[in-house]
């Protein structure tokens, strides 16, 4: 167990040093970025989810980590949400549809490289402050990788 978190840790300091680099020799602005492939790639995500070919959680380790991507960020997070939620669904089977329907309609959406509606966007901002595959560049992102890892 110790060792998978250290593992863990190990790889989150990689994926920020990886995108820190990425970032500096970036020639774009962000805005200039075309998401189309990391869409479709979490669209492939979230099918496999509901297909129960991979469990959520390795789903959600294998999202683009420090993607800039409104859409993608929503889509981790209501594929954070579907994981937490796993008891209220067992008990209200319409809630579970809901949440089935909503995956169903993002990952489709994302088949064809589109991004999320804006409404969805927004409905999912407020919790992109605590957003774990997102962080500040530099020293301080791997800082407060490691100690919510370590909870701090």
């Amino acid at each position: 167990m110790q060792s998978k978190r250290i593992g863990i840790v190990i790889s989150n300091i990689k994926t920020a040093l990886v995108s820190k680099f990425k970032q500096y020799f970036a020639k774009t602005k962000s805005q200039d970025i075309d998401y189309t492939a990391d869409r479709k790639f979490v669209g492939n995500i979230i099918i496999s989810v509901l297909t129960e070919k991979i469990n959520v959680q390795r789903g959600l380790l294998l999202f683009p980590h420090d993607c800039q991507d409104e859409s993608i960020r929503a889509a981790w997070h209501a594929l954070c949400h579907y994981e937490a939620d796993e008891d209220l669904r067992k008990n209200d089977i319409e809630y579970n549809n809901v949440q089935i329907e909503l995956l169903e309609m993002i990952a489709f959406t994302f088949k064809d490289g589109n991004p999320l509606p804006q409404n969805m966007i927004d409905s999912y901002k407020p919790y992109y402050q605590d957003d774990p595959i997102f962080y500040e560049s530099g020293i301080k992102g791997v800082i407060k990788k490691i100690s919510r890892f370590i909870n701090f």
